[in-house]
């Protein structure tokens, strides 16, 4: 037999002999995971983060928080209603009355400077309350998936109503937040991980109280109408 039919001929029985085992055991020559509906759960992460913030402990840090800023800016508030009912009682010709309303001005500055401030650490407080809720929430999410035997857990929400829709960061993240099939509710573990974390089930009504004191700015500081006559000269010099 000459070499190039030998050739062929044995080239010719590997691959009979690669299909046969192809046929044989497609499984082995394709083999990929299958996972069963039961080995599946899901947790609302951004459920559970709202009742993270509604706990004692973080409650009550952000209501300190509150009470301090507030009681800082009450002192210089009252430092400015000091100083406008001086101004009102002096006269336009008063060589103090420029040294004085520098001072309001100075005063009034302080104030817009500490309430900047403490918008940016109470953002600061805010998002280290929510990075502890979520350490803990996926803690919590790894030992009852653990238990319940579940492989895969998805960070998801269970419904596909849009909360947040006034701005575009808002409802991308609402979008994002959510699945395009909804999960069935047998497999949502949210419930066991907020009994376990001890978290509330709803948020008690004096929460919301806690927000407007934040937002003191100075436009509650005393109105400088009563010293409008001196801001002529003055305000030339500030500028």
């Amino acid at each position: 037999m000459k070499r190039t039919t030998q050739i062929l001929t044995t080239t010719t029985l590997v691959l009979v002999a690669i299909i046969v085992t192809m046929i044989a055991s497609p499984a082995g020559a394709y083999k990929a995971p299958k996972i069963a509906s039961d080995d599946i759960g899901f947790v609302d992460v951004f459920n559970l983060i709202d009742k993270a913030l509604l706990t004692e402990e973080t409650t009550a840090a952000r209501n300190d928080f509150d009470a301090e800023t507030n009681a800082r800016m009450a002192a210089l508030e009252g430092q400015l209603t000091e100083i406008t009912t001086q101004l009102q009682s002096m006269q336009q010709t008063d060589p103090n009355a420029q040294a004085v309303f520098q001072q309001y001005q100075g005063i009034q500055e302080q104030l817009n400077t500490m309430a900047r401030q403490a918008s940016a650490d109470y953002e600061v407080l805010i998002a280290r309350q929510i990075a502890a809720g979520y350490t803990a929430i996926y803690a919590a999410a790894n030992e009852i998936a653990a238990q319940e035997g579940l492989t895969f857990v998805f960070a998801t929400r269970a419904d596909g109503e849009l909360i947040q829709t006034e701005n575009i960061t808002g409802i991308t993240q609402e979008i994002l937040a959510r699945p395009l099939v909804t999960p069935p509710a047998s497999v949502d573990i949210t419930e066991l991980v907020r009994i376990k974390l001890g978290y509330p089930e709803k948020a008690p009504e004096p929460v919301v109280e806690t927000a407007p004191e934040t937002e003191t700015t100075p436009e509650a500081v005393p109105t400088t109408e009563p010293v409008t006559e001196f801001t002529e000269e003055p305000a030339k010099q500030s500028d």
